[in-house]
């Protein structure tokens, strides 16, 4: 049994945060940071429910999982990025790997080739 780590990252969180900030709408501000953790949290529970995943850290827009091989599905992981947009209205990048260290590497890959999808360490290796 393989464990995978999951490393989620939301796209341009801080760039609505620092733009409500700029333009003193605070109401804004508000609305978009309350739905964003809602649909934070509900990932999060998410992951624990289908997954069985143990979550090492969560904090704003930022999420690192351990998932078990035998409960993992990529396409249901993709569902539930899905799911997340249409809570949030914004979106999701994650990387996955067999070591935290894959997993952020495959993040940085989602956020720097257009954001929004679900990559794997493997691709890097695989050109």
């Amino acid at each position: 049994m393989t464990t995978f780590f999951i490393a989620i990252d939301g796209d341009n969180v801080g760039s609505h945060l620092e733009y409500f900030a700029i333009t003193n709408n605070i109401e804004a501000l508000k609305a978009f940071s309350a739905k964003f953790n809602s649909a934070m949290d509900w990932f999060e529970q998410e992951l624990v429910k289908y997954f069985d995943a143990k979550v090492i850290f969560y904090g704003g827009d930022n999420l690192l999982a351990s998932v078990s091989s035998d409960r993992f599905a990529k396409d249901s992981l993709e569902g539930l990025r899905l799911e997340f947009f249409r809570r949030s209205k914004s979106t999701l990048s994650i990387g996955l790997g067999e070591s935290p260290q894959q997993a952020y590497l495959a993040l940085k890959l989602a956020k720097t080739n257009g954001k929004n999808v679900i990559r794997e360490f493997r691709e890097l290796s695989n050109g």
